[in-house]
């Protein structure tokens, strides 16, 4: 549906909204910093909401979806002059679109809505199914300007670990992308304790204890793998949400791990990715796997899992070049 998807390159989903001009301004950006092409994208089932204020419908030359496309790929000529950028406007589903470009794109990045409601929820919007079906690690961008903000004088990246293979992919993303900023990361886990059933699931002390050995598992993890950035591993006695929420604020970036596993209660109540892309202040990273991911198989550091009165540690396997 999209054609050739050049390998690693970022691809950027548009509509003509001022919330996909942001999206599409913080994509050129980021293929900028990794020096990879642009494509963008505009899918359509019916004529756009927001052609271009040029746009005139019998006198302008092609359709108004092109005229999209055309204005978007002239605002990223402006901003990056050097940047290779390609434009494609396809009469199809945009999540179908979105997700197809995704086997082959480094980056997705996709606007937010910002609507809610239970329509929203139950259906789903474009970046809630591409957090959900896209092949690889999907950009929800959203704020309140025209503009994605300047580069921080001390960038910071937050991700989010629960100890998980997923986590873990979305560690060593993390770590990757502070590499290409410049930046520190801080990573959050954070476990609630259900002390009203203390009796069932055991003594406080064990959850304290689990939560400092995923720490520690991720520090070294993080050590290994990038020991010149500056990284530290926090935990934190509150809903999952709440704290990578706070932690996040006046971030550059919040990356979070994705199971890939889809609900009716995942639709109706969000996952941790949803309600993070839905509700940060500043863009989320949700990293999902790769259906076919290179490396072969390895190791991930030991995690620890509470299940009933006790503790579990066991090692998990993980694939993928970033191991």
């Amino acid at each position: 549906m999209t054609g050739q998807v050049e390998t690693g390159s970022v691809v950027v989903g548009i509509d003509g909204s001022d919330r996909s001009r942001l999206a599409l301004k913080w994509a050129a950006d980021e293929a900028r910093r990794r020096s990879v092409p642009l494509l963008v994208l505009y899918a359509w089932i019916s004529e756009p909401e927001n052609p271009p204020a040029w746009f005139e419908p019998g006198t302008s030359p092609g359709s108004s979806g092109q005229a999209v496309i055309d204005d978007a790929v002239g605002l990223v000529a402006t901003r990056h002059p050097s940047l290779a950028v390609q434009g494609r406007a396809i009469e199809w589903p945009a999540a179908m679109v979105l997700t197809s470009a995704s086997r082959s794109a480094g980056l997705l990045v996709v606007g937010a809505r910002g609507l809610g409601g239970f329509r929203e929820l139950l259906l789903g919007s474009v970046s809630d199914q591409c957090i959900q079906y896209a092949h690889g690690p999907v950009a929800v961008v959203h704020g309140g300007s025209d503009d994605p903000p300047a580069a921080s004088p001390k960038p910071r990246l937050v991700v989010g670990i629960d100890g998980s293979p997923g986590s873990f992919r979305a560690l060593r993303w993390a770590l990757e992308e502070a590499r290409i900023r410049q930046a520190s990361v801080e990573a959050v886990f954070a476990w609630h304790y259900p002390a009203l059933y203390s009796v069932v699931m055991g003594p406080v002390e064990t959850y304290r204890s689990a939560a400092d050995e995923i720490v520690a598992a991720v520090t070294a993890h993080a050590t290994d793998l990038a020991p010149e950035l500056a990284f530290r591993a926090v935990s934190e006695a509150r809903p999952t949400v709440p704290a990578l929420l706070e932690a996040s604020r006046g971030a550059d970036l919040l990356v979070v791990g994705s199971q890939g596993h889809g609900s009716f209660h995942d639709a109706l109540l969000g996952s941790v990715a949803h309600r993070c892309a839905r509700h940060a202040r500043c863009p989320v990273v949700v990293v999902r796997p790769r259906i076919l991911e290179e490396g072969g198989e390895g190791r991930s550091p030991r995690w620890t899992r509470v299940t009933g009165d006790h503790i579990r540690t066991k090692s998990v396997l993980t694939t993928g070049p970033g191991r």
